[in-house]
């Protein structure tokens, strides 16, 4: 099948994350038009991806040829020698790495850690706490409308939805609480009309409708933000430090208690965020970052993709080290792991992979091309130096 030099282009553009939501939208167009398109397409996905796992590693030497591609590709020349580059390259990573995982292979099933114990992805689950502290389980089935605070909300699979347009908005506000377990994730429409994708290990505490000049919820966890615009009613989000105060955007909201920093990170529009006497606004692509042990906080240029795809399905890291990644593939995957040397946490990874993959996948990748070994003992995964 012959493929132009511009769907080539094309196809590594939204790969990378640099694709426009035109140009996103021709390659869906192009992508759905045949089986062939998405053939081709999985076998280039397979192959960009292997490459970024396999030559990200800080403490791998990559070749002269791909380093020469990587500052091409932070110039953003996109030009012929740079696509050619960049197929040859990747030929040579799977041509590399394919004898290894094949050797991974044979010594284990798919789907399996080192003793056989099965680890499979996260999925949608939550727990719906009403006013009156039932708890309702979310993501088994779908039910009735669920009535509350003269609310109608109505539960989906991977959903729930406070429908305004339903029920008699007068009376008392009453709150409700979405918990997301470890395992698991799921969506949120407000009674605004506001989209929130909750994480795993997160909560949410918000009203069932919004009356008043503001919109507040309460976030422990991580939740990423489509806000419906209200020129008269900002929308605040509470963290046990961090207050976050928009209009209408796209935003993300990474604050965790256990962890050693909280993130907002932002897609589209503005938002001003609050920690103590700070006050920073940020402009798209911009990250607050507050660091939990001194307090100190700064404004930083992101890629926004790897801190937002989550909610599209793929584990996205950015030369994260191993011990805050394993934190992340913790919460998805319900397992705990235990370093036996310290150091280890400090080896930075670099990758994609679309995260409802089963765990021995990624760790799989991982010992392919680290000094790390990985075994499992009950929910532990316990990380050895080869």
């Amino acid at each position: 099948m012959a493929i132009s030099d511009y769907i080539e282009d094309l196809i590594y553009r939204v790969l990378s994350g640099e694709a426009g939501k035109a140009e996103r939208e021709e390659f869906e167009e192009w992508l759905s038009a045949s089986e062939e398109h998405q053939m081709f397409f999985r076998e280039v996905e397979r192959a960009w991806h292997t490459g970024k796992y396999t030559l990200k590693w800080e403490n791998v030497q990559a070749s002269e040829a791909w380093q020469a591609l990587e500052r091409k590709h932070d110039r953003r020349r996109r030009n012929r020698v740079l696509r050619i580059c960049w197929r040859v390259a990747a030929a040579v990573v799977v041509v590399g790495t394919i004898f290894a995982f094949w050797q991974l292979d044979q010594e284990r099933e798919p789907g399996k850690v080192a003793q056989g114990t099965v680890v499979k992805a996260g999925e949608s689950k939550a727990v719906l706490v009403l006013s009156t502290g039932e708890k309702i389980v979310l993501g088994e089935s779908v039910s009735d409308l669920i009535r509350e605070g003269g609310m109608s909300i109505r539960q989906e699979k991977e959903q729930i939805n406070y429908d305004a347009k339903v029920g008699d908005l007068a009376g008392e506000v009453v709150y409700n609480e979405l918990i997301v377990p470890v395992g698991g994730e799921y969506r949120l429409l407000l009674s605004d009309g506001t989209m929130v994708y909750m994480n795993s290990e997160s909560r949410l505490k918000y009203p069932v409708r919004f009356v008043g000049d503001r919109r507040v919820v309460e976030l422990e966890g991580e939740a990423y933000f489509d806000v419906a615009r209200d020129e008269k009613c900002p929308f605040i989000v509470h963290t046990n430090l961090v207050n976050v105060d928009v209009l209408g955007t796209s935003f993300n909201v990474m604050a965790y208690k256990v962890d050693n920093r909280i993130e907002v990170t932002l897609v589209k529009g503005k938002v001003n965020v609050t920690c103590g006497e700070a006050r920073k606004m940020l402009e798209p692509n911009q990250q607050f970052v507050l660091n939990n042990e001194n307090g100190e906080c700064v404004v930083r240029e992101v890629n926004v993709d790897t801190f937002i795809d989550w909610k599209n399905g793929i584990l996205n890291f950015d030369a994260l080290p191993l011990g805050e990644l394993s934190e992340k593939l913790g919460r998805w995957y319900g397992v705990k792991f235990f370093f036996t040397n310290e150091k280890l946490k400090q080896l930075k990874f670099s990758g994609a992979v679309k995260k409802y993959n089963d765990i021995d996948y990624i760790l799989s990748l991982i010992e392919a091309t680290t000094n790390v070994t990985f075994t499992m003992k009950a929910d532990v995964i316990i990380v050895n130096e080869k």
